[in-house]
């Protein structure tokens, strides 16, 4: 009897364990809709060490605590998506020119007016999308601001345009921004209880 018991606390065990995971399958393709192959699949910031096939196509357990799947190409970049439990989770980059390790993670924000590519980019999300450090755009458009000391911290940062306080930026054009900052926590401060997510100040060209 006590073996039948040990035998069955393993099972549970085992199948907690395998509970606690989902197979993620996906694409990675390129502005062309074309296969990106030997991408190389992240778990937050940890190499699963699964690159992408011929087609593009991956497929990789994913534990439960998992919170961003990033991809690196070296001949696009990188790509990243907040991971919510997706069994399936397909990956486009939107301009072919390559991103540097430097241009994906500013100390503090973007300075697109260098970059080249900001005509290719469609929205101010697609521009803003895995090239700001800390920042995470889902594929809703939905942003968030990571290392936020507050509770609040799964809500949208408050928007600054120009000086102004903004509901949306849905409006903005890629190719007129000149500048976008990302403050949070003391740097937040000075907006007040607004800010408590964090703010992003997108300054305009005139």
């Amino acid at each position: 009897m006590k073996t039948v018991k040990i035998v069955f606390f393993a099972l549970l065990l085992v199948t907690s364990f395998v509970n606690a995971q989902t197979t993620v399958t996906g694409k990675v393709m390129n502005r062309k809709n074309k296969p990106v192959a030997n991408a190389l699949i992240y778990l937050d910031t940890i190499n699963s060490n699964v690159v992408t096939n011929k087609a593009g196509e991956f497929s990789l357990i994913v534990p439960e605590k998992v919170k961003i799947i990033q991809v690196y190409s070296k001949k696009h970049g990188w790509l990243r998506s907040v991971y919510s439990k997706e069994t399936k989770m397909d990956f486009m980059y939107l301009d072919s020119a390559p991103v540097t390790d430097k241009s994906l993670t500013p100390p503090n924000g973007l300075k697109p007016e260098k970059d080249k590519s900001t005509v290719s980019y469609r929205t101010i999300y697609d521009m803003m999308r895995g090239r700001i450090a800390g920042v995470v755009v889902q594929q809703d458009n939905t942003i968030i601001i990571r290392g936020v000391n507050s509770i609040k911290n799964n809500s949208e940062p408050l928007f600054v345009v120009d000086g102004n306080v903004v509901s949306s930026i849905d409006y903005i054009v890629p190719n007129e921004v000149q500048s976008i900052t990302v403050l949070k926590d003391a740097e937040a401060s000075i907006y007040g209880a607004r800010g408590a997510s964090g703010v992003i100040v997108i300054k305009l060209k005139k």
